[in-house]
């Protein structure tokens, strides 16, 4: 089946089809989630940055002049949102904030094999400085390039390849403590 662009459908949407708005939406509201989920650690908070970011997206849409991907314009407002609310919020380290990202095509057994080291990635990753979370977010999950990563957080590459690099080497140090604990436990 085909598949409309997003510019297609932005044109669309500020043209008043809601039909094309839908499907905007539809089509990144799942990624904006989880970028929430991972960066702020709980669903309730995922769930206000996707609103917040769906009500910005609904107010500014007509601003996209199409610079850069809609996906990564769309993603630098979620990136702004995000670290305002964690600049408002402080967030401790419990395992009730970890919440379960299903994977898209769920195999239980693979799901349980991962699991506990997921939730121990997950967990290192809240323990990071926001601005280095942030860079591992964009680069891992969402797969941006460094350069898209500059152009939304208004930094240097080389600042956005220091933050990536000094997050790995933490936790890289992170998980083999973790790992040489365990091992000490059996």
């Amino acid at each position: 089946m085909f598949k409309r662009s997003d510019e297609s459908l932005i044109a669309k949407a500020l043209n008043g089809d809601q039909h094309a708005w839908q499907q905007l939406v539809n089509r990144h509201q799942s990624a904006l989630f989880y970028f929430g989920l991972r960066l702020l650690g709980s669903k309730e908070d995922a769930n206000d940055l996707l609103q917040d970011v769906l009500m910005v997206l609904c107010r500014n849409l007509g601003q996209y002049r199409g610079d850069s991907s809609f996906k990564s314009w769309l993603f630098g407002i979620a990136n702004y949102r995000a670290m305002d609310m964690l600049r408002k919020r402080k967030y401790s380290d419990n395992d009730d904030a970890l919440a379960e990202l299903p994977d898209d095509a769920p195999e239980l057994s693979q799901q349980l094999a991962n699991n506990r080291q997921q939730q121990q990635v997950r967990k290192q990753l809240l323990t990071l400085p926001p601005e280095q979370r942030l860079v591992m977010e964009l680069k891992f999950y969402q797969q941006f390039t460094f350069d898209e990563i500059a152009g939304q957080l208004a930094i240097s590459g080389n600042t956005v390849k220091s933050r990536f690099y000094a997050a790995l080497d933490k936790l890289r140090l992170q998980l083999e403590d973790d790992h040489v604990e365990q091992s000490a436990n059996f």
